[in-house]
């Protein structure tokens, strides 16, 4: 399955670039990356959207995601928008 997961930096000045690639690092092993989008929101906000792929089988628990997303510095959210199967 592909999970959306959507994160809001903390505000507008935080650089991207080094976010997604914080990010990144975090994902928990087991899970797998599809790409990564970023979605303007307002004032100069943009969110980005990870399409993180797990298996719909016990262990894959997106919760898992969440909590290490959020752990990142400069994360202020961390949700999941959409969950489809492949």
């Amino acid at each position: 399955m592909v999970a959306v997961v959507k994160v809001m930096p903390t505000d507008p000045e935080v650089n991207l670039d080094e976010l997604e690639a914080k990010l990144k690092e975090a994902l928990p092993e087991k899970f797998g990356l599809a790409k990564v989008e970023r979605e303007p929101i307002a004032f100069g906000l943009v969110a980005l959207k990870f399409y993180v792929l797990a298996k719909d089988e016990e262990g894959y628990d997106l919760d898992q995601v969440l909590k290490a997303f959020r752990q990142v510095e400069n994360v202020e959210s961390a949700e999941v928008e959409t969950v489809s199967r492949i």
